[in-house]
């Protein structure tokens, strides 16, 4: 979501159905008056994340370009590191977090600008300039140069993510951003405003000057990653949360002033969060002010909170997630409103009893499904999620107009949905969500079809419905049922998440037990050649079409997931499970480890963290077995 304008960005995960696809555009944020925007296209080509927690999380884009192609060597680097390496520690340098050498993704980045690009950012390396160093802050001319940047940020003619790109790599916007905000006591005086009286001349300035400000980051967050990490790297994240640490601590009242910034400076996080997900640990301390703001009487400030927040809290704080029933209508009403449109977008307006600043924002149903699912890992939000009607607005997202990335986090949505027994039972009389979760489990889309198969696992107590069959097993329509008598073939299964320490750590047990003759069964051995194949796509675009149907007839036959995780228990005559945090949180791991309960197999737990201990559905299966 934008600021100033209904934007688009670059999709951060638009995933290939077929041998080529072109991207779909995710569009969002607030109107300036009398705005429209036509969508045009993004072709960016990602790789995919190839983690297994659960719902995925796409890496992020390394070296975007306006073109969107991404290059042989950021595929390449991905491929040699991203799979097996790239999750052996937190990211916390840019150059991290791009998967490249950051100077030398910047320098190619500029050199793609056009020249458009380049005079608009001229301009606006003036006005920030002239903004830094002008004696007289805020003057007149100080607030017609922000508001010419907020313009910039909405204006449909340009190459946003190019603009917002520049700004990232080649401007002191974010250094602006940080200095402005912390000149002076001027947001202090907007703080103490009378909401019943007008502002002075002074602050009628600033605070048309912070909204500009606000606005323009708003949107030019949801256009480029490159940006979002600046202000990380410049601070302005942090002094958001600071702020909004104050505004909660204090007992003022907040006026209609604050909250519009209140409301803006949320959906910054909002895009930050969303582009660059490895973001969110470093800014968990806002989780108490995104609770107060959930509080909201405004609906909508309410729901972008709860947006935020499901991105922020680690699993284990799931009770801080628990909504209310205003969010969840609002939340659900709004994905209802996108579906009803062609472009699956929605233009909605904060309301509120209270005198406010008006703000209209538009926003993509992907983003709406995906805080769907972000919010019911809290128990509560499953209940809430099912009777407000959520179950047939995720059953349209799974049909065919829908795109790959919706589909794949309805799918999620509705797998984590069916952990709660008194939803499932209502999930299997939703003839709709059966079927569309049948035809896109036979989908070419790795991600899409293990969520669709992941939730018909769990919707059916690990007994997939009869005449279920996915490409490997076409022959194959008995249900498949947990058993004392589970044929076994003596394999010894690693269960774990894709994650450090965990993965060392298991292939030191692998290597240890084949060295004692023991037969050991662990995913990468059989997903290995998936990842090549999948990396060999991306850079072949110019594939024969009869050669890319072939390898991704192939990609099918090796990629299931499920199918494979669900053999792998039948057949293991134990399951040793490394038990981390991130095992406890991730969906798959808990269908996988359940599976095995069922299954009556016998489960190690093996702790490699002292500190952590198992609680919920990992407590209930590990208790008294842990080593």
């Amino acid at each position: 979501m934008g600021s100033s304008a209904s934007t688009r960005r670059i999709s951060s995960a638009r995933k290939v159905e077929g041998p080529s696809s072109s991207n779909e555009v995710h569009s969002g944020g607030p109107l300036a008056e009398g705005q429209s925007k036509t969508l045009t296209k993004d072709d960016a080509v990602v790789v995919p994340d190839e983690t297994d927690g659960g719902p995925s999380q796409p890496k992020t884009i390394a070296s975007p370009n306006s073109n969107g192609k991404a290059d042989a060597q950021n595929v390449a680097i991905q491929q040699e590191g991203t799979i097996d390496d790239a999750s052996s520690g937190t990211l916390t340098a840019i150059s991290d977090i791009l998967l490249v050498d950051s100077a030398a993704a910047k320098a190619k980045r500029i050199e793609e600008f056009g020249d458009e690009v380049k005079q608009c950012l001229t301009l606006v390396k003036a006005n920030i300039k002239h903004i830094q160093d002008c004696k007289c802050f805020p003057c007149t001319s100080c607030l017609e140069r922000m508001n010419d940047i907020r313009t910039v940020s909405y204006n449909d003619d340009l190459d946003l993510n190019a603009v917002a790109d520049g700004l990232g790599i080649d401007t002191d916007y974010c250094k602006m951003f940080a200095y402005t905000w912390t000149k002076g006591d001027m947001v202090q005086k907007l703080e103490g405003a009378d909401q019943q009286e007008e502002l002075s001349h002074e602050l009628t300035h600033m605070f048309t000057f912070y909204n500009a400000l606000l606005g323009s980051g708003w949107n030019f967050t949801d256009e480029s990653d490159y940006f979002c990490l600046q202000m990380e790297e410049d601070g302005c994240l942090s002094l958001i949360v600071d702020w909004f640490l104050h505004l909660v601590k204090s007992d003022t009242e907040m006026n209609k002033w604050v909250d519009a910034m209140i409301f803006e400076a949320i959906n910054i996080f909002q895009n930050a969060f969303r582009r660059v997900p490895t973001l969110t640990p470093k800014h968990h301390r806002a989780v108490p002010a995104l609770q107060k703001f959930g509080e909201s009487e405004d609906s909508l400030t309410q729901t972008m909170a709860f947006m935020t927040l499901a991105k922020l809290v680690k699993k284990e704080e799931a009770d801080k997630l628990s909504t209310n029933y205003t969010c969840i209508v609002s939340l659900l009403s709004l994905l209802k409103k996108c579906l009803s449109n062609p472009d699956h977008k929605a233009e909605s307006r904060r309301q509120s009893s209270k005198e406010k600043i008006g703000k209209s924002i538009i926003i993509h149903a992907e983003e709406l499904v995906k805080s769907v699912d972000d919010l019911a890992i809290n128990d509560n939000n499953k209940r809430l999620i099912v009777e407000k009607g959520g179950i047939p607005i995720l059953a349209k997202l799974l049909q065919q107009d829908c795109s790959v990335e919706e589909k794949t986090s309805a799918a999620n949505g509705i797998w984590r949905l069916a952990f709660l027994k008194e939803n499932k039972e209502k999930l299997r009389k939703e003839q709709g969500i059966i079927y569309n979760l049948t035809e896109n489990s036979q989908s070419k889309n790795e991600n899409l079809r293990n969520a669709c198969m992941g939730a018909l696992f769990e919707i059916y107590e690990s007994k997939l419905p009869e005449g279920l069959t996915h490409k490997k097993t076409d022959v194959e329509s008995q249900q498949r049922a947990p058993s004392d008598s589970a044929k076994s073939s003596g394999h010894i299964m690693l269960s774990y998440k894709w994650e450090h320490p965990s993965k060392p750590v298991m292939r030191e047990f692998k290597k240890q037990l084949r060295k004692r003759g023991y037969n050991v069964w662990m995913d990468e051995d059989h997903m290995r050649s998936v990842t090549l194949i999948r990396n060999c796509l991306h850079l072949w675009f110019v594939t024969p079409a009869s050669v890319a149907a072939q390898l991704y007839e192939i990609l099918n036959l090796l990629g299931d997931k499920i199918g494979a995780m669900a053999e792998a228990v039948e057949n293991a005559d134990m399951i040793i499970a490394c038990i981390t945090r991130g095992y406890q949180d991730s969906q798959e791991c808990r269908t996988e480890a359940s599976y095995a309960y069922e299954c009556k197999k016998k489960i190690i737990p093996v702790k490699v963290n002292n500190d952590f201990k198992a609680s919920g559905w990992l407590g209930g299966i590990t208790a008294g077995k842990i080593y």
